[in-house]
């Protein structure tokens, strides 16, 4: 209890610092909790929305499992045994187990027999009727009746009321209302009567109950209600079984990634689990339709772990060296304490065991905290929409698991670990050392001796240059670098760089102030004398602080800069490959004759070949008037055209444009033209036969400017046109070749831009697009409607505005988002936290000589003066360090993430995109910095008596 009570006296007595190292604790198990969190929350959000898109193509709902058994063996025992095997079974795995289920039913058919009718004077007795019985579980709630009443759930007079199909009515020649006896050797009993009382169809065929088998297949079944069935017929009665089975729906909104994998194993394993030994008696057919979309998730699990992982290893790296320098300023002011300690017995051990006690209470303090607010990081990562923007998008469900807990309990004992390292070295000095290290402040810190800088810089140009290796060789090979863009060093080598080249210019950085008061020397104020004398004499005081600086500042930089690269560079693509708001196309009439049914012949008539069709062109009128558009173009495109330039002839796609409403409603960015989008319309606009042809055609066809060139397709004789201009982007055209499966010859795609006036009076008139520019907050939901009220009958519809918003769904986009605006937060977070300990400490430390300057006769406003000068000199200089190590990391670095990429493919080119509303904040957040130090400076400046300072000093 005593120590206890000591522990508890020395966290109250260094409150200020505790609560400090505590934060810094609590943020870096908060992180690493939050990874597991965000990868199981966001792997879940994946999951149910690609089984919702697996759902809305195939119709079967992915939340299903079933499974068919057709039996082989007809000894009753045997299959009474199967039987029950599969109820046990399904009992404990599905029905009994994890899953939410929304449905269960049972299937039961026995093998065919033969039908006689009771009553030969009503229905024919010399037709071969062979039927079976049925039963499914629910089916009576789940049919309409067609005609008649359902039946009994008793048999009424001896007889069976049974329910069938219109077809098993026709196929088997009954008569509603007719009694039936069964004849047939290999039953047991002869005397079995049935009657069809009701003939039924699907209540609702998307109902995921008819899911495996509807009723239209149905052409000979009987079907009893399925407790009768079960009761009379299905523990060793008279009849044999064909085939079993059992359909379950489970709420696949519900899954997670342990659910999904179940899933897979059930329909890997199920049959061969539940059958054992009777897997000769029987073949299985399992089904779960919803497995396909389940199954990449184990690699895509690893891979979202790998990345963030790779995304938060930068921001452990800042947390790390935040802890590092709290802690080490907590020993600094024990260390007198620690020495005379020392001094008087106690052992190394015993003072580390003190410390762990301490900083162990601490990691316990943050480990019950850290989950929980690593789940409130993880709704922060979900919430991002692109870098520092943050919408209400509820999506992901948060969870708390084991695994979350396993990594907080690790990243407490790492911060427990780093707390005890300046405690460690502490330990190693007694009080005679640190009268001896205080004698030699002046020498050159041990990183400058062993050349830590060069070090780092050697380390991340060497990453560079693999990295960079690495890319030229995808390009030349053609391949995809997503692989590669969760690589760890991918993440760490610009931390190396920001860190290597801040050490650097701290290195160089007294020999600048040391020139700069050599040059005022005859000409400083006393306080500027001191101060300039102080930053460039004693400038190791400031290392921890100004290196602490540079690297949250520069990682600030570079985080944001990274992340608004991928966003700008991914929303670009989708922008020039869409090429404008809303891209359709309405439904033509032609003359066209219709395709031929699938499995049927088809007309003897040959069919019309594409130049014979006539099309009649909806009224572009609708569009241009729905509500929001501002702008819409029409934009023709024909991608098998034939183009012929001399003697060389080739595949080229053709584009037929009207110049102005075009320019007014195509997306192109700036700079990828040597002159304005614009000046190239204007250029062919004045000459119905003047195209533009990409730099791909002009190189193959070796076209220059006036040459002359003729352009068709299949079925349609040419026409002449005029090479005005030769471009190498242009909207929705990649100019990049395709891969070799693609295209075996490799050959770049060529393109053609001409009037559509032109191409459709001289070569035909063809279905066109339209693309549409919205107006600034137009609503694309009151267009969809308007479009539905009008009967606009449409062939294509792209949102491109709705397909970035859909990408910044993506789970690894989100995570880059996430992490580097949380990282950007905590980052400004912890610098502020950092920076005001140190100053406040440094103040309480230099109390005796600031008083003597008192003493001496600066006035207080000179004195903050020499404050304000030195934070210049320091804070000032590391902002000023961090800026420019986050710049020259971007530039280097960024370009890197093309491997996030195609790089061989990416149009536009890859570009470094900054905001420079990212520096502002960084600026604001220093000058606020700043302000607040300096007012609580001078308030503690102003609280200080001079008599103290020079009691102090006698003493």
């Amino acid at each position: 209890m005593s120590v206890l009570i000591m522990l508890f006296r020395k966290l109250a007595r260094n409150r200020w610092l505790v609560a400090s190292l505590l934060a810094g604790m609590l943020c870096c198990i908060a992180l690493t909790s939050s990874m597991p969190i965000y990868k199981n929350a966001v792997l879940r959000y994946m999951l149910v929305q690609d089984m919702d898109r697996s759902y809305a193509e195939t119709g079967s709902h992915p939340g299903i499992v079933s499974i068919d058994i057709t039996m082989r063996d007809d000894n009753p025992k045997i299959q009474a045994a199967i039987m029950d095997r599969l109820a046990s079974y399904w009992s404990a795995n599905i029905t009994g187990g994890s899953l939410k289920l929304l449905h269960d039913q049972r299937i039961m058919e026995t093998v065919r027999f033969a039908l006689t009718p009771a009553d030969p004077s009503r229905v024919d007795p010399t037709e071969n009727r062979s039927a079976k019985f049925a039963a499914r579980t629910g089916l009576e709630g789940k049919v309409r009746v067609v005609d008649g009443v359902l039946p009994k759930k008793e048999p009424v007079n001896g007889v069976y009321e049974v329910m069938v199909t219109d077809n098993a009515l026709v196929e088997l020649k009954m008569l509603l209302g007719q009694e039936y006896i069964i004849d047939d050797p290999k039953t047991e009993r002869q005397d079995i009567r049935v009657k069809p009382v009701a003939v039924i169809a699907e209540n609702d065929l998307s109902d995921v109950y008819w899911s495996r088998a509807s009723l239209g297949p149905q052409r000979n079944t009987l079907f009893l209600p399925d407790g009768l069935f079960a009761r009379d017929f299905a523990n060793e009665g008279p009849f044999v079984f064909s085939k079993i089975g059992a359909l379950a729906a489970a709420d696949y909104t519900t899954f997670d990634i342990k659910t999904a994998e179940f899933m897979i194993g059930l329909k890997a394993n199920m049959a061969a689990e539940m059958m054992g030994n009777y897997n000769f008696s029987v073949s299985s057919s399992v089904w779960v339709p919803g497995s396909d979309a389940m199954t990449a998730y184990a690699d895509r699990e690893q891979t979202l772990r790998n990345l963030l992982w790779s995304l938060n290893v930068p921001l452990f790296i800042l947390i790390g060296f935040y802890l590092y320098m709290v802690t080490g300023m907590l020993i600094e002011r024990q260390k007198s304490e620690i020495a005379v300690l020392r001094s008087r017995g106690a052992t190394r051990f015993h003072i580390l065991s003190v410390y762990a006690m301490e900083f162990g209470l601490l990691a316990l303090a943050a480990l019950a905290a850290g989950p929980v607010l690593g789940a409130a990081f993880t709704r922060m990562l979900g919430s991002t929409s692109t870098f520092l923007s943050f919408v209400d998008r509820g999506a992901l469900d948060v969870q708390i698991s084991a695994e979350s807990w396993l990594y907080a309990a690790g990243a407490a004992v790492v911060s427990w670990i780093v707390g005890l390292v300046p405690v460690y070295m502490a330990t190693r000095a007694s009080i005679v050392d640190q009268n001896r290290a205080k004698a030699r402040e002046g020498r050159r810190p041990a990183w400058q001796t062993f050349g830590l800088d060069i070090v780092l810089l050697g380390l991340s140009f060497y990453g560079y240059y693999l990295f960079n290796q690495r890319m030229r060789d995808l390009v030349k090979l053609g391949l995809d670098g997503k692989s590669l863009s969760a690589d760890p060093l991918l993440y760490t080598v610009p931390t190396l760089f920001i860190l290597g080249a801040s050490l650097l210019l701290i290195r160089v950085y007294p020999l600048i102030v040391s020139l700069i008061y050599r040059l005022g020397r005859k000409r400083w104020a006393p306080q500027h004398y001191s101060t300039l004398l102080l930053v460039s004499r004693r400038n190791r005081l400031y290392h921890g602080l100004m290196v602490f600086l540079v690297l949250t500042i520069g990682t600030g930089v570079y985080n944001a800069n990274t992340a608004r690269t991928i966003n700008g560079n991914m929303e670009d693509q989708i922008w020039y490959d869409r090429g404008s708001d809303i891209v359709l196309r309405q439904h033509w009439v032609s003359d066209a004759p219709p395709p031929p049914v699938p499995g049927q012949a088809g007309p003897s008539q040959p069919i019309a070949s594409p130049s014979r069709i006539n099309y009649q062109e909806p009224p572009f009128e609708l569009i241009e008037q729905l509500p929001g558009v501002e702008r819409a173009a029409k934009v023709f495109v024909k991608d098998e055209s034939d183009a012929w330039l001399g003697n060389k002839s080739g595949k080229v796609r053709l584009m037929g444009i009207d110049t102005d409403a075009f320019g007014e409603a195509a997306w192109m960015k700036e700079g990828l033209l040597p002159h304005h989008f614009y000046d190239y319309l204007n250029l062919m606009a004045p000459d119905a036969h003047a195209v533009l042809l990409s730099k791909t055609a002009a190189d193959y066809y070796g076209a220059k400017i006036g040459d002359v060139m003729d352009v068709g397709w299949e079925g349609i004789r040419p026409t002449r046109f005029i090479v005005y201009g030769v471009i190498d982007f242009f909207p929705s055209f990649n100019p990049n070749p395709p891969s070799v499966a693609e295209a075996p010859d490799n050959r770049s795609p060529m393109l053609i831009i001409g009037h559509l006036e032109k191409i459709q009076s001289e070569l035909a008139m063809e279905p066109y697009d339209a693309w549409i520019k919205l107006a600034p907050g137009a609503d694309r939901h009151k267009l969809l409607e308007a479009i539905e009220v009008k009967g606009i009958a449409l062939e294509k519809f792209e949102d491109t505005i709705g397909e970035i918003a859909q990408s910044r769904l993506d789970p690894f986009r989100m995570a880059i988002n996430g992490v580097m605006s949380l990282g950007f937060i905590v980052s400004l977070v912890i610098s502020f936290i950092g920076f005001m300990l140190f100053w406040l400490l440094s103040l309480q430390g230099r109390m005796l000589q600031l008083g003597i300057y008192r003493a001496m006769g600066i006035s207080f406003r000179q004195l903050l003066g020499m404050l304000i000068i030195e934070q210049l000199l320091t804070t000032g200089a590391g902002f000023l360090i961090g800026i420019t190590t986050g710049l020259a990391a971007s530039r280097l670095f960024v370009p890197l993430y093309q491997l996030s990429f195609d790089p061989g493919k990416i149009v536009p080119p890859f570009a470094v995109i900054s905001d420079n509303a990212d520096i502002v904040r960084l600026t604001a957040a220093t000058c606020l910095m700043l302000a607040a130090a300096l007012i609580i400076l001078a308030w503690l400046l102003k609280q200080m008596n001079i008599y103290q300072a020079v009691k102090l000093g006698e003493d």
